[in-house]
């Protein structure tokens, strides 16, 4: 999941202390409804104060003076700035720390120790992506961030040698350039399948080079060009790649957005799924891997957690625990992820699946 270095800092930092998140929607679509999240935000807070009606008055005073901190920060206006989701922690000790969201399905507020972080990896930004789009002819590769394109590479086919005039007049189609067998049209179709085999060539280094270890890969342009750059990358890189049909070359950035958003939301759903699957195949041959919010717990507690996935629903169900171990997971560098909503989750596991640094121990 993609989580900004400066948030994770503050998870980890903040860990076990008082803090008060706040969530706010983006901007809905009905201009009536757009100052709907000021009252949840007012209400949300007196829920808080209410709860804390028989605490220590030490916890009370931390509260407000994290209610402060998070009002004086608040946007401007009826939304959020850009009609993006807004989300604000404050922790008792002081710290502050706001950030702007892609999306936030809910207003919300929570007290307690530590970031409530769920609502964030819900509404988290898009991982960087590479954006390959090739034809016979083209390269073009670009890095998708924070939804913008930026321009890595642009490389166009270049044949051995460009064929000259034919004694001052244009050759007839066919015409043989002194290559016995050969006409000028074999050679020059010759020369365009080598330069389009040079262009794939680079653009399979291009793309080794540039996607790293993680980053997803979408691939578009021609249709014979793509699937053949697919083919030719190694097995781990081809399985975070997919080809995609409407990504075309020419398409400038406002039609491609959408495109590329849509099918980042496919493939993480098929890779999420896919590692789940691989995670429960390991677990259930005692391998590194735990299937479960008990057996993820423990494995929190004995240090093994590297990798935890976990669904909507066994958020809903267990909102504390899933909030704890996600907190506990980051704070000892594991990988974090929501399960993509829409997927097809196996039902067993309570929607929690675990990767270890090293298996369980056993009981009998």
């Amino acid at each position: 999941m993609n989580i900004r270095d400066d948030l994770l800092d503050f998870v980890r930092a903040h860990r076990d202390e008082l803090t008060l998140s706040v969530y706010i929607e983006a901007a809905p679509a009905d201009p009536a409804a757009r100052r709907n999240w000021r009252v949840r935000l007012r209400q949300g807070l007196n829920d808080v104060r209410e709860s804390l009606v028989q605490a220590p008055a030490d916890e009370q005073d931390a509260f407000e003076r994290c209610a402060a901190e998070v009002l004086g920060r608040l946007p401007n206006g009826e939304t959020p700035a850009g009609g993006l989701g807004w989300a604000c922690f404050a922790s008792a000790g002081g710290e502050v720390l706001t950030v702007h969201l892609r999306d936030a399905a809910e207003t919300q507020v929570a007290w307690g120790p530590g970031v409530r972080l769920v609502p964030f990896l819900r509404a988290a930004d898009e991982p960087p992506a590479l954006v390959v789009r090739i034809d016979r002819l083209h390269l073009r590769i670009h890095r998708w961030h924070e939804g913008v394109l930026e321009p890595l590479v642009s490389r166009d086919a270049t044949l051995d040698h460009e064929p000259g005039p034919h004694m001052g007049d244009a050759a007839r189609l066919g015409f043989h350039d002194g290559t016995r067998g050969r006409t000028r049209t074999d050679e020059d179709q010759r020369q365009r399948q080598e330069a389009t085999d040079r262009l794939l060539a680079f653009a399979r280094t291009q793309v080794l080079h540039l996607a790293g270890r993680t980053m997803p890969i979408l691939i578009g342009g021609g249709a014979e060009a793509a699937a053949r750059l697919l083919a030719h990358l190694p097995g781990a890189v081809a399985d975070r790649a997919v080809l995609v049909a409407d990504l075309a070359l020419s398409a400038d950035d406002a039609v491609t957005a959408p495109v590329i958003h849509g099918a980042l939301q496919d493939l993480e759903r098929t890779l999420r799924l896919r590692r789940v699957a691989e995670l429960r195949e390991m677990a259930h041959a005692h391998g590194r891997a735990a299937v479960g919010l008990t057996p993820a717990r423990t494995a929190a507690d004995l240090g093994a957690l590297a990798e935890l996935i976990f669904s909507e629903r066994a958020w809903r169900q267990h909102p504390d625990e899933i909030e704890a171990l996600v907190q506990r997971a980051l704070a000892a560098g594991a990988e974090v992820a929501l399960a993509p909503v829409g997927g097809d989750m196996p039902s067993d596991g309570e929607g929690v699946f675990a990767g270890l640094r090293f298996p369980l121990p056993t009981t009998r």
